[in-house]
């Protein structure tokens, strides 16, 4: 499933796929474990990749579905 990145009308990035905003939605971020499965599907997925191609920084925000955090590289 393709992954689209937009930016919002702030500035935020805004990262979009069915199967990504899934992910997001059935993890418990809580969870330590949980939080390392969904970063080794992040980097599988290249998506730290993507967004650096769209010209993200540290500390830029980024959503996926009802999630926001910070960037960190």
């Amino acid at each position: 499933d393709a992954i689209t990145i937009t930016r919002d009308i702030s500035g935020d990035f805004v990262v979009s796929g069915k199967s990504l905003e899934k992910l997001v939605a059935m993890t418990n971020f809580g969870n330590d474990e949980a939080v390392r499965r969904f970063q080794y599907i992040w980097r599988i997925k290249g998506i730290d990749k993507l967004l650096r191609e769209k010209g993200i920084k540290e500390h830029d925000t980024v959503h996926i579905g009802e999630m926001e955090f910070e960037f960190r590289d």
